[in-house]
């Protein structure tokens, strides 16, 4: 075989197989967005991120959205998702409001046989927080706002971190917050953008080699 010619041919097959790589934990992309992420976990991780306490039962996530298209795309919170692979649990990005303002949320639960379950508070920390996410055997029966609850001193902070609900033609990065419990590794989560842009999802298992 011609020597050019086969060098030719390697190439092109190298280039094909790099074309087919694995996408990297905590990455996603189309012809329209860039997604990239990494996980914050565990309640001394997740304090010292926002400088504050808001309680248990959530899992932070650093996003950042990198808009690849010639017009401006609109994102913000209410397009990302977060799943637990590890028991089924599901949360839509959540406001700091009902996280840590005055209204903050009360979540009854009930379990999956039909038996009766009790309101507790869901955010603001000092022991108000029970596990507010959704679990195969803690079913949410439905919610209502707590009204006599005090504004917490985190709300500032998460005010000030989150991703920005905005159109924009550059990249964006913030904080996303999600009401996910227990213990959790980031190889049993992922997070599921639903926006503009289409769909995405960005896993974090790591990379085999």
């Amino acid at each position: 075989m011609n020597r050019r010619l086969f060098i030719g041919l390697l190439s092109f097959t190298l280039t094909c197989f790099a074309g087919e790589r694995k996408q990297l934990p905590g990455q996603a992309g189309n012809d329209l967005v860039d997604l990239e992420a990494s996980l914050i976990i565990g309640h001394d991780e997740i304090t010292s991120a926002l400088g504050g306490d808001i309680g248990e039962g959530y899992v932070l996530a650093r996003v950042k959205v990198m808009p690849k298209g010639d017009k401006p795309l609109r994102v913000g919170p209410d397009d990302f998702t977060m799943i637990s692979r590890k028991d089924g649990q599901r949360s839509t990005a959540m406001s700091p409001s009902e996280i840590a303002g005055k209204g903050a949320l009360i979540v009854k639960h009930g379990t999956a046989d039909g038996s009766k379950g009790g309101w507790s508070a869901g955010g603001m920390g000092g022991g108000l927080g029970s596990s507010p996410g959704t679990v195969q055997r803690d079913v949410i029966k439905g919610t209502q706002m707590d009204d006599n609850a005090k504004e917490s001193p985190a709300l500032a902070a998460l005010t000030a971190k989150i991703l920005p609900d905005k159109e924009t033609k550059t990249p964006v990065e913030g904080l996303l917050y999600f009401s996910i419990s227990g213990k959790l590794k980031p190889k049993d989560l992922a997070i599921v953008y639903k926006g503009e842009a289409g769909k995405l999802v960005m896993e974090f298992e790591p990379v085999k080699r």
